[in-house]
Order: C-alpha cells, then sequence, then structure tokens
C-alpha cells in the first residue's frame, strides 16, 4: 500500500472529511517490441532446398521476460557452414612389370614403389618367360618379366555434417499488470437546511429538515513517477436524514 496517499482528516469549504475506504485498482499496459531470434541447427546436407525443409517459414517464440509472438523466418540471413571433417582409410594394391630381365632375381626389383603421393610397399612377385633359348637340346628361358604386387593404405577426409543458421524476427508483447492505482474516498457532513412551509402545504405543519444527495465530486489526481503507480482522492458530502412535525 503506498504511505504516501494521504490519510488524516481535514476541512474543505466548511465540512470535515474522514477517510472510510482505499480501494486498489490494477492497471493493465499492453507491452510490444521487435525482437529477432538466431536458431542454429544441424544438416547432413549443404543444398538450399534441404536446408529449407528444416526451416518453417514461422514459428511461436517466447522471449525470457516472457513476451509472446509469431516469428517469420529471414531468408537473407540463412548461412550453411561445414561442422567438422571425418578421415577414411582403405587398402591400396598396384602391380607393376619389369620386362627384360636376365634372370628371376629380386634384386632387381624395388622394395618401394611412390604412387599418388603415398608408398607402397612390394608385397608379391610372379615371374613370366619372355624368351627361351635350346641348351643341350631343352628349351631354357633366358628373358623374364617380373610382374611385382605393391600395397599401403589411402587416408581421405570427407565432411561429416553442416551447421545452419538463420533469423527469425517479429513483434512479440504481453498484457503486463504492473501498474496499481489507488483511490482514497473521504466522506464528509454537510450543513443542514431548514425548508419553511408555505400556505399551499393544505394548513397542515409540514416543515421539515432534509439531506442533500451524496455528491460524489473529484478532487484530483496525484501519479507518481517511476513508481508504476497512482494515487486518486475523491469526495463526497453526507447528510443525514431527519423528518417530522412541528
Amino acid at each position: 500500500m503506498d504511505t504516501k496517499i494521504p490519510r488524516s482528516d481535514f476541512q474543505q469549504d466548511g465540512v470535515c472529511y474522514t477517510l472510510v475506504d482505499l480501494l486498489k485498482q490494477e492497471l493493465p499496459e499492453n507491452e510490444s517490441r521487435q525482437h529477432v531470434e538466431t536458431v542454429t541447427l544441424e544438416s547432413k546436407n549443404k543444398d538450399m532446398a534441404s536446408v529449407l525443409e528444416l526451416l518453417p517459414q514461422q514459428k511461436e517464440f517466447v522471449t525470457d521476460d516472457g513476451l509472446s509472438g509469431t516469428l517469420t523466418l529471414q531468408l537473407d540471413t540463412v548461412q550453411v557452414d561445414v561442422s567438422g571433417y571425418g578421415s577414411s582409410t582403405k587398402a591400396v594394391n598396384v602391380t607393376r612389370s619389369y620386362p627384360n630381365l636376365a634372370g628371376q632375381d629380386t634384386s632387381y626389383i624395388p622394395k618401394t614403389i611412390q604412387d599418388g603421393g603415398r608408398t607402397l610397399t612390394l608385397q608379391d612377385i610372379s615371374w613370366q618367360t619372355d624368351n627361351t633359348a635350346s641348351l643341350d637340346g631343352h628349351a631354357m628361358g633366358d628373358r623374364f618379366t617380373a610382374v611385382a604386387t605393391y600395397s599401403g593404405s589411402a587416408t581421405s577426409s570427407y565432411v561429416k555434417g553442416y551447421t545452419v543458421t538463420a533469423n527469425y524476427s517479429g513483434t512479440v508483447s504481453r498484457i503486463a499488470l504492473n501498474k496499481t492505482r489507488y483511490v482514497a474516498i473521504f466522506e464528509g457532513d454537510a450543513p443542514t437546511v431548514d425548508i419553511i412551509p408555505t400556505e399551499a402545504d393544505s394548513g397542515a405543519d409540514s416543515g421539515f429538515r432534509f439531506n442533500w444527495a451524496y455528491l460524489l465530486v473529484p478532487l484530483g489526481v496525484i501519479a507518481l513517477a517511476g513508481g508504476g503507480m497512482g494515487t486518486a482522492l475523491y469526495l463526497k458530502r453526507r447528510h443525514e436524514s431527519e423528518e417530522g412535525t412541528e
């Protein structure tokens, strides 16, 4: 309750007023503002058609301080970035032929080779006879081809996924009950008025005293700056009804 509201009796126009009631009134107020919300999500693909399937055109949103509204996707803010890379390794086998060798001697065969920037190691050799000669009536090979098999591994990288960011914007609002007004009602006794009967009163002694009806007169409104509340002061005059004969 606001301690600045006057409560003491006072006089005005010869009438003494006394506080009889104090009313509290909540004053609802509409609060709204523009809001931009950035959303982030993951996607397996980077093409825009796939990305837009993940982003609804509109979405309901509630801010941390309780304002709510419908936000709309801003297409020009959609951005797709690589979220990370992975790697994979696979076996690689390569064959090389070495023809016209004088004998089946492995010293003629390199033990490692370079292939596509990778170093491969000799794993196996198979021999082929290129030419034969007759020695004492027997055919014997005198030229050979070596078919060598080399093996190694190849490592490649790939994109694991994508990160999508986009902005939604719109108006958020709420009805706030953060203002209160207090109304102080003071009541006072007004002086009575005597009415003198006339001859038209059928000769009867009909002198009487009566009261005026209640009168509600606004005296003023005081706004409390920064306090989120206000006070209003109202006065009404009271008359005691009396009726009788003389």
